[in-house]
């Protein structure tokens, strides 16, 4: 599998996704904080790729490109809009990323250049 970052790509003629955009409902912010097993929004362009059988989008982890976390829950609304739940993920930063089942050719996964952020609240409570 090859990793391809932050380049525009051509898929066999088809437009390329881009993403503009996530905006968390669960914590009303659109400054790439996300929650665990809350819903995100996705805005952009072309983003129906996304949810084609030949094509699978992730969580890539910043401290380990290797470790790849699959976003199973997806729901299209529309070309430019996609509605998703965040996997059960750790704290840490991470990177939407769309891994391409080629036929007969070698697979590659595409790193979105949009830094997503899990922060759990801690505690100023004191006993």
């Amino acid at each position: 599998m090859k990793t391809i970052k932050a380049e525009i790509l051509m898929i066999e003629g088809a437009p390329f996704p881009v993403i503009k955009e996530i905006y968390a409902p669960s914590n009303e912010r659109r400054n790439g904080n996300i929650t665990p097993e809350a819903p995100i929004v996705i805005t952009g362009h072309n983003l129906d790729m996304l949810t084609w059988e030949s094509t699978n989008l992730y969580l890539v982890s910043s401290v380990n490109d290797r470790m790849l976390i699959e976003c199973g829950d997806i729901h299209k609304y529309s070309d430019d809009k996609i509605y998703m739940t965040v996997p059960d993920i750790n704290e840490g930063e991470y990177f939407l990323a769309l891994m391409i089942l080629m036929k007969d050719k070698e697979s590659f996964l595409y790193i979105f250049p949009i830094s997503l952020v899990v922060q759990f609240a801690q505690s100023k409570w004191h006993d």
